[in-house]
């Protein structure tokens, strides 16, 4: 054997993690703090500092006042008793499908829905605070095969669980406009080829939608975005405007749907 025997092996570590850890005890210590008081007490730099407290901050373990100090929450404590609410969750839903709402002129007529295949059809989960639409409504149903949430979801279905939900429906016409069975499997696969759905006239006429799916690794196709709004015409530009939207809203609520916290 050469030299003293076998070089010591590094430990094995995420340093981001482990500095994450050294501000989060700094914030139980400090209970309230700036960007730039941590980043000198903690010898980070300014940007750094900023990016781990808006991290924080999205989770709800901090929140920020008028002055921009950044001030610890009882979440932490939460945490370690093993609890975290779902209306805790719900409350972070509807503020994110607010913002998206509030993204147009005239918020009070657009829906932002996040909604959840149940094995029948589709429960909107969460929707922004100032929908007017009350056939519509938070914790109701809606059908799959003819709204852009169900749409969204069905894109991402294995063909046998599509085909057995085809098989125990029957598709309802609400409308002239309603997708019918047979036209089903076409435009689920228009919808794989935009990457979005759309749902035109099908439940009531004059009501829009248009829908992304939440994909989460490794778990099957389930969550849905959209917005709808009540377009009497052409509502092109309404898609171009919502898709973008729905896509970072998506990338925000697929990390909460990630813990399986929901």
């Amino acid at each position: 054997m050469k030299g003293d025997g076998m070089a010591k092996k590094k430990p094995t570590y995420l340093q981001t993690l482990s500095k994450g850890i050294q501000v989060l005890e700094y914030l139980v210590e400090h209970n309230s703090t700036t960007v730039t008081s941590m980043a000198k007490n903690l010898s980070l730099q300014k940007s750094a500092s900023y990016r781990f407290l808006n991290t924080f901050k999205l989770h709800g373990y901090v929140v920020q006042d008028d002055s921009n100090n950044y001030i610890l929450t009882d979440r932490i404590k939460k945490l370690g008793s093993g609890i975290i609410p779902k209306i805790e969750l719900h409350n972070i839903f509807v503020d994110i499908l607010n913002s998206i709402a509030l993204k147009f002129h005239a918020p009070a007529d657009i829906i932002s829905n996040l909604g959840v295949w149940n094995g029948n059809d589709i429960t909107y989960l969460a929707q922004n605070n100032n929908t007017t639409y009350s056939q519509f409504h938070e914790g109701g149903h809606v059908p799959a095969y003819c709204s852009a949430l169900g749409k969204a979801v069905f894109s991402l279905m294995p063909l046998p669980d599509i085909e057995k939900y085809m098989e125990k429906t029957n598709f309802e016409q609400f409308t002239v406009h309603t997708t019918k069975k047979e036209n089903f499997l076409q435009e689920l696969e228009l919808t794989r080829a935009r990457g979005y759905s759309i749902m035109n006239d099908e439940l009531c006429v004059g009501l829009k939608g248009v829908g992304i799916p939440i994909v989460i690794e490794g778990q099957p196709a389930q969550y849905a975005l959209s917005l709808t709004r009540t377009i009497y015409g052409d509502a092109a530009k309404f898609y171009e405007d919502a898709i973008p939207l729905l896509q970072e809203a998506s990338e925000e609520i697929m990390g909460y749907l990630e813990l399986k916290l929901f």
